[in-house]
């Protein structure tokens, strides 16, 4: 066997196991959040479905980070394993605290997630807070896929990494800022209470929200990944990238609505029936991920 084959199968090998190793650090860091639940009784005796939609989102955003270290150049196996799973632990540890910023400063007091994905099994409230795993899961992808300006020089590869560190915690703030003002506008805009919505068990607003949440952080990340060789240039992309997704993403929910509904309101049909219409949710969230995805490779 050659030695390059040799290699690639080594790498390959290690690079997979680590994946396992970070799943099993990511299940660590789900239980300790969900310390107060029996994980095992919800998704197999109960068949929480809610439940079952959070973790999957959970373990999407796990992924997500994991891809993001391997998207960068390769810094050596031994280097590679490291921020592995030095990324695995921290980057679990931002998932969680997204999650608890998303519940008490996005929703507020009067909004529990344990209250409505455990006891009232709420699927809308666990696409919610699926779609905050992996739009996390996103920001932080961008953040650790590139280099950033080593802000030390003087200390020399170490200080890179404490600069790609540093970058990280930034652009994860930033991406919590961002998404927090997109969210709080989009209550102001819609005509119906979209908290009261998803409390009443309205499935099609949770997959509604859960789209816009997921197309900001798709858009945010896709604008932030990468080596960063200026500071400046980097916070105009997202500029960009934004202020295209504030103009953009209405009109293209207003277009998709028209081409294939043409005889129907979205919001009558998912929120002014009896019974909302999880399909008219679904198309308008393709409306809202697929201008999000089209949005980032024009640019």
């Amino acid at each position: 066997m050659e030695e390059n084959t040799i290699t690639w199968l080594t790498h390959t090998v290690t690079y997979v196991t680590l994946f396992y190793i970070s799943f099993v650090i990511a299940k660590l860091f789900f239980k300790l959040k969900n310390r107060k639940i029996n994980i095992e009784n919800e998704l197999t005796i109960k068949d929480n479905v809610a439940f079952a939609v959070t973790a999957t989102g959970y373990f999407i955003g796990t992924t997500i980070i994991f891809l993001g270290v391997l998207h960068g150049e390769s810094h050596g196996l031994l280097t590679d394993v490291i921020l592995i799973l030095f990324y695995s632990v921290f980057g679990n540890f931002l998932l969680i605290l997204s999650s608890i910023i998303n519940e008490k400063i996005v929703f507020g007091k009067k909004f529990k997630f344990y209250r409505e994905v455990i006891r009232d099994e709420n699927v809308g409230t666990g696409f919610i807070e699926a779609a905050n795993f992996i739009g996390s899961g996103l920001i932080i992808f961008g953040a650790i896929s590139g280099r950033n300006i080593n802000l030390f020089p003087e200390h020399g590869e170490l200080g890179h990494y404490a600069s790609d560190f540093l970058s990280l915690l930034f652009f994860w703030a930033l991406g919590q800022i961002i998404i927090f003002i997109f969210l709080k506008v989009y209550k102001k805009v819609v005509s119906y209470d979209f908290i009261k919505e998803i409390q009443k068990d309205n499935n099609a607003i949770g997959i509604v929200y859960a789209s816009i949440l997921i197309s900001v952080a798709f858009l945010y990340s896709f604008a932030s990944k990468g080596d960063i060789d200026s500071w400046e240039t980097a916070l105009e992309d997202i500029a960009y990238h934004l202020g295209l997704a504030i103009i953009l993403l209405p009109l293209s929910r207003l277009f998709v609505e028209k081409v294939i509904l043409p005889k129907s309101n979205l919001t009558d049909e998912i929120v002014n029936q009896e019974i909302p219409n999880k399909g008219a949710a679904l198309i308008e969230a393709f409306a809202y991920i697929g201008s999000a995805i089209i949005i980032s490779f024009c640019m």
